[in-house]
């Protein structure tokens, strides 16, 4: 089996997890929903699907969540999160100045089936998180002013947003229509090209790198220019057996760079791309062929399967933020004729 453009290099698993105390977001953002709210608004409208559909450049992005990252997740939200009931009597595991972590706030952590030596693995980790939390606690508490610690109205404004989010999110859950059509896609997409421009060249190619010592050189260059299926077949069988990389790329658009790169002379490849349909380079080696079926330069509007799924999830998301605002505005008004609420004049 000969090697395709994009078989090797495949991206390892990356596990992480992010602390509870991660500094990204100032805790205004943190406890803020509608701060969330908006910023997934704006990436759903601005960079979803990027990289989308068929073509483009295709980025092999992968997820596994595996045991030890959910379990430090469990052990972040533990910590940060509700404690369970202390029973009375129950056994005091850890202490700092006058706060103290009991057996039963911890115990919730361990997995079922979790093995010994595991559970004492867990709650080392749990017991050293909840010391190092105290600690930075009485430290602040140590260090802010009086005004610094009173944060009763983040916490309200906390409440309130969060409350809001799950409400206006159990409606969008119930009510929202996500269905999208072809015709829904294809209208959103002529009505807003200069929003899918195209930053690099897409094309619909033809690949070959072939020894420069293999035989019926002559034959290879006449099958790829053809488009007849006998040509086509012909070619597929050549590849198999001289070919060192080919890529037909199955018809599809993709990035002129995942090309260019595979390239002896990039640079002069990069400057060829825009007025000839067939490219040919050569090296001590290989024999490197290019054709052309069709492309797009930078500045043009991007095939509409390449942004296919990102204009989905636009039109998707424009109404997720109407329905918000027609439910705010029905229950203004609602709330407006049963004189649920009065506003009164400002001296």
């Amino acid at each position: 089996m000969q090697n395709k453009i994009g078989d090797q290099n495949i991206p390892r698993t990356v596990e992480f997890w992010v602390s509870p105390l991660s500094p990204t977001f100032s805790p205004q953002e943190r406890g803020s929903c509608a701060f969330r709210r908006n910023r997934e608004a704006c990436k759903g409208s601005l960079s979803t699907g990027e990289g989308g559909g068929r073509g483009g450049i295709k980025r092999n992005s992968v997820f596994r969540s595996g045991s030890i990252p959910v379990i430090l997740l469990c052990i972040g939200l533990a910590v940060f999160g509700c404690k369970p009931t202390v029973k009375k009597n129950d056994k005091v595991v850890a202490k700092v100045g006058e706060k103290y972590l009991y057996f039963n706030e911890i115990k919730s952590i361990f997995p079922k089936g979790c093995t010994k030596d595991d559970s004492l693995s867990l709650s080392k980790l749990y017991i050293d998180n909840w010391i190092k939390t105290q600690l930075l606690l009485r430290k602040a508490e140590l260090n802010l002013t009086d005004e610094q610690l009173d944060i009763s109205e983040e916490i309200e404004t906390y409440r309130t947003s969060l409350l809001i989010y799950k409400y206006e999110d159990q409606l969008l859950q119930n009510k929202l229509d996500t269905a999208v059509t072809d015709a829904d896609i294809q209208s959103y997409y002529d009505a807003n090209l200069d929003n899918f421009l195209l930053d690099e060249y897409v094309v619909k190619a033809l690949f070959l790198k072939i020894p420069a010592n293999a035989p019926n050189l002559y034959d290879a260059r006449r099958w790829y220019v053809s488009d007849r299926e006998k040509d086509i077949q012909d070619l597929t069988n050549y590849c198999q057996k001289y070919a060192e990389k080919y890529d037909f790329f199955g018809d599809e658009w993709v990035s002129w760079s995942r090309i260019e790169k595979e390239m002896p002379k990039p640079d002069a490849a990069a400057r060829q791309v825009a007025s000839y349909n067939r490219i040919e380079q050569n090296d001590d080696a290989f024999v490197y062929l290019v054709r052309f079926k069709e492309k797009r330069a930078p500045g043009e509007a991007a095939p509409l399967v390449i942004v296919k799924d990102r204009v989905k999830n636009i039109i998707i998301n424009k109404r997720k933020l109407k329905f918000i605002g027609e439910l705010e505005k029905n229950i203004y008004n609602d709330a407006l004729v049963k004189k649920q609420f009065e506003i009164y004049k400002i001296n």
